[in-house]
């Protein structure tokens, strides 16, 4: 998890950007020239199959950093979209501000740290998906990120954790006949 130092960071430095409700942080194939803080509303990055069908690959709610890292690092077009599902306010810094903070010591141990923190979340994702069954995966997701059910809607939830929304409302209504026993 990011640190409430780095946080606090990036919000005394970074420009505020009002990122209205169904509008773009990034669209596909273009270039990611931000990196950001959320810090209020809440976002999702998502790829479109051939069936122009919606695929979720990433929530970022309240102080998730939310970039298209590869394409904000790289400056090639990005391969997803990164949308906003309700109005959402980040702290954002451009690639130019970034490439100058980096020649500071302390900045770039910082980018460092978000830089791991990203991997090591795409990494805990990838395991997920790869070792855990549907139901595991549900309850990994609600216990590491408490507010989830409250910031997207089930079918946003079901796509990122790569089952149907009929599959995520069984799981969520066997848990609830099972705590009454």
């Amino acid at each position: 998890m990011i640190t409430e130092e780095i946080l606090n960071k990036i919000k005394l430095i970074g420009e505020k950007m009002l990122i209205r409700k169904n509008d773009f942080f990034v669209k596909e194939n273009f270039i990611c020239d931000h990196i950001g803080v959320v810090e209020s509303g809440s976002l999702y990055s998502y790829f479109e199959d051939s069936d122009c069908k919606i695929i979720v690959n990433e929530l970022y709610a309240k102080d998730c950093i939310v970039t298209s890292y590869r394409s904000f690092l790289t400056e090639i077009p990005s391969p997803a979209s990164i949308k906003a599902y309700a109005d959402t306010v980040i702290h954002v810094i451009s690639r130019e501000k970034y490439n100058e903070l980096i020649m500071d010591k302390q900045w770039l141990e910082l980018f460092k740290s978000i830089s791991d923190q990203l991997f090591i979340n795409k990494c805990f994702k990838e395991t997920s998906l790869i070792k855990l069954n549907a139901k595991d995966r549900y309850w990994e997701l609600i216990s590491v990120r408490k507010n989830i059910e409250q910031d997207f809607p089930q079918h946003l939830i079901a796509s990122y954790l790569k089952i149907r929304p009929e599959t995520l409302s069984r799981l969520k209504s066997l848990d609830i006949r099972q705590d009454k026993s």
